[in-house]
């Protein structure tokens, strides 16, 4: 084969393991210089060399924060904002305003984690983080690579490879606000075979909500064999479980006088989530890599959701449950060979997944003194229907070396998507559509250049596409299937990233991103509306991230991003017109910083602000979020193993809101207790935990 030593084929493989994760512990002998990152080409790449704005939060992060929720670490990336909506639930911002909307893609080693067509904004509780040694964030469209929907960008977990000798680690925290949480992991290898398996368990109970207790359970199992030096089989299985209240929000005057209140009593989400995958991928022929991956997805959402209850009166309303089950099995297949200076990628996908989806009407009883949902009754079946989801794809990537600091790579990328659509009810307006197919066929292609400026200065640009097709829900939820098409979106991007000084990093980029034929809800007339390709919008600004190492004991690190998202046409209703307007939930500045001293090698106290700028909550841009900057303080201390730490989250104490909206249109009085919803944020809360890892050496690490 080679006459390369067994490590080197092993590293080799291990550095361009695109959609399979990161380096495997076989290649722990090589020290890594560099950051590297797969997810922008679907090759080992490192950070700074990507050829597009890609972000990166690596394994030591994730320790350091122990985040509760993955928008702790995930806010860390520049122009990347997650809202936490309580429980694991979020939605994102990544060069799109803070959105419940299907511009994202949500990837566990290059594949996505759900099917194309039913996206769910919460989608990553389904996520075992324990179970990763770092998370991947390209920013802007990444469909000519990861398809539909990796529009505002694309969110890849890699899983953590086995440990080439037996380590263990179990952990424990508790929070002041009634959060218990147990973590445990175990890896090892036998010769070529390795395993590993990392969970966490986590409840709350009692806190400053009224309304607010959960448990969730994840794990994640990860096996790998080599078959060859050159040759990998990985097998891959995680499981979630989410049970959780839904507080929901709140109007203006209880936001302000009793954030702590809730108006639910008996709203849920239930969440169990299933993922396996098995791949094979390596150096089959000289120059080229090859990779395949087979994988299945069992999927079950029950909810009573808080947002789907709207009052019908002083002491009633009505609201309905959901149940939403899929299962999937598709291929991922690709290429990549090496000619001199010209490398291209060709592969593709196939995918089948069964959709299952169930509505119940409700009739609340509300008290109207306090405004509490207190009981339900269930009454008839509002939606039952199936819906076979279909994808397939094909692409290429190309790259060519004009000259040794000179590039240009080019992709493109054919999605077919289709609904084979069966309405179980007699079509209606309430009970959706009548039994039908529909498919939708996308070309997204991708052109730029890399430039290597000058010692330790890399400049990067170019023009992406992306898109993303009508949700089932958009097509079939009325009698009339509305005549829809694929929302596109077209972006330019500059960037740089290079070293000015010693133990200095900045990565810079500026973009645009414009929207065609986005989904509009228009408004016929008063109660009847129907989705339409109506919309179109511009997302521009520009990105900055800091890592400055001043000393051995003094770091900092900057994350910040002043955009603008303005709608360029939007109508929802024949009397409605926010053509120039900003987007609601679209802050101009956000940014976190984060400054660490480290008195000893074995502690560390960070001190860090995340920053929330002013935005519009209305689309008329008349009802206004000021923002808010909280202060997080951080500290543990590590000895023979053992770390204990402590955290103080909210260190200030600051009255503010996660997200704000309001239904006020501009005409008229504004009422904030009818229009206004505010979903409240967490007061000051202290973390404490203790954690224990064996190094397999016969002592703890």
């Amino acid at each position: 084969m080679s006459n390369l030593p067994t490590w080197a084929l092993r590293t080799s493989v291990c550095a361009v393991l695109a959609t399979l994760g990161p380096q495997p512990a076989f290649a722990n002998e090589v020290t890594q210089l560099d950051e590297i990152v797969v997810t922008a080409t679907r090759e080992a790449t490192p950070l700074a060399k990507a050829p597009i704005s890609i972000g990166k939060v690596n394994e030591k992060t994730i320790a350091e924060t122990k985040p509760t929720f993955i928008g702790q670490v995930l806010d860390k990336i520049p122009g990347v904002h997650m809202t936490d909506l309580g429980n694991e639930q979020h939605n994102l911002s990544i060069r799109q305003p803070m959105t419940y909307s299907a511009v994202y893609q949500y990837l566990e080693d290059g594949v996505p984690i759900r099917p194309v067509g039913i996206f769910n904004h919460n989608a990553l509780y389904e996520i075992n983080l324990p179970g990763s040694d770092g998370i991947e964030v390209v920013k802007g469209p990444a469909s000519s690579l990861y398809g539909s929907n990796a529009v505002g960008g694309a969110v890849n977990f890699t899983t953590a490879a086995p440990s080439a000798e037996l380590t263990w680690n179990v952990a424990g925290q508790l929070s002041s606000e009634g959060y218990r949480r147990v973590d445990a992991g175990l890896s090892n290898s036998w010769g070529d075979t390795g395993l590993r398996i990392a969970g966490y368990s986590a409840t709350r109970g009692e806190s400053w909500q009224d309304y607010n207790a959960m448990d969730k359970t994840g794990v994640t199992a990860r096996l790998d064999h080599w078959l060859s030096d050159a040759l990998l089989w990985k097998s891959v299985l995680t499981y979630s479980k989410l049970d959780t209240d839904m507080p929901g929000s709140l109007n203006e005057s209880d936001y302000n006088a009793r954030p702590g209140y809730s108006y639910q009593t008996f709203t849920t989400r239930q969440v169990e989530a299933l993922r396996a995958s098995t791949s094979l991928a390596g150096e089959l022929n000289a120059g080229g890599f090859s990779s395949a991956t087979l994988y299945y997805r069992d999927n079950s959402t029950y909810q009573l959701p808080s947002y789907l209850i709207f009052n019908t009166g002083p002491n009633s309303a009505s609201g309905r449950t959901t149940d939403n089950t899929f299962t999937s099995l598709g291929l991922s297949a690709f290429h990549r060979q090496q000619w001199g200076d010209l490398k291209l990628t060709v592969g593709g996908l196939i995918e089948a997944s069964p959709n299952d989806q169930r509505e119940t009407n409700l009739s609340i009883v509300r008290d109207p003194k306090t405004g509490k949902y207190l009981s339900y009754k269930t009454g008839s079946v509002r939606r039952d229907y199936r819906v076979d989801l279909g994808n397939q794809a094909v692409f290429a990537d190309a790259n060519y070396q004009i000259t040794r600091g000179l590039g240009v790579n080019g992709a493109l990328r054919y999605d077919r998507v289709s609904y084979d659509f069966t309405n179980h009810l007699t079509p209606s307006a309430t009970t959706g559509a009548a039994s039908q197919k529909q498919s939708f066929a996308d070309v997204s292609p991708k052109i730029g250049f890399t430039w290597d400026a000058a010692k330790n200065v890399f400049v990067y640009g170019g023009y992406s596409q992306g898109f993303t097709p009508p949700e089932v829900g958009a097509l079939f939820s009325s009698a009339s299937v509305p005549n829809l098409q694929s929302a596109s979106f077209d972006q330019f991007e500059l960037g740089a990233r290079f070293s000015p000084l010693a133990g200095v990093k900045i990565d810079a980029a500026i973009y645009r991103l414009d929207g065609e034929d986005e989904l509009v809800n228009y408004s016929i007339v008063p109660g009847k509306s129907e989705p339409r390709n109506a919309g179109k919008t511009r997302h521009e600004g520009i990105e900055l991230g800091l890592d400055w190492a001043l000393s051995n004991q003094w770091s900092t690190k900057l994350a910040g991003q002043y955009a603008r998202h303005v709608y360029r046409e939007y109508r929802p209703s024949p009397v409605e017109n926010y053509a120039g307007k900003d987007i609601p939930a679209a802050p101009q500045w956000q940014g976190t910083l984060e400054i660490a001293y480290k008195p000893l090698t074995n502690i560390r106290i960070a001190l860090e602000t995340t920053y929330l700028g002013q935005y519009w909550m209305d689309n008329s841009n008349t009802v206004e979020y000021k923002g808010h900057t909280l202060f997080n303080l951080r500290g543990e201390y590590q000895q023979h193993g053992w770390t204990v730490w402590a955290q103080a989250l909210n260190l200030s104490n600051a009255h503010y809101a996660d997200i704000a909206a309001s239904s006020y249109k501009g005409v008229g009085a504004h009422n904030g207790d009818t229009q206004d919803t505010y979903s409240p944020g967490a007061p000051r809360s202290f973390f404490v935990g203790i954690a224990y890892a064996f190094d397999g050496k016969g002592a703890g690490r």
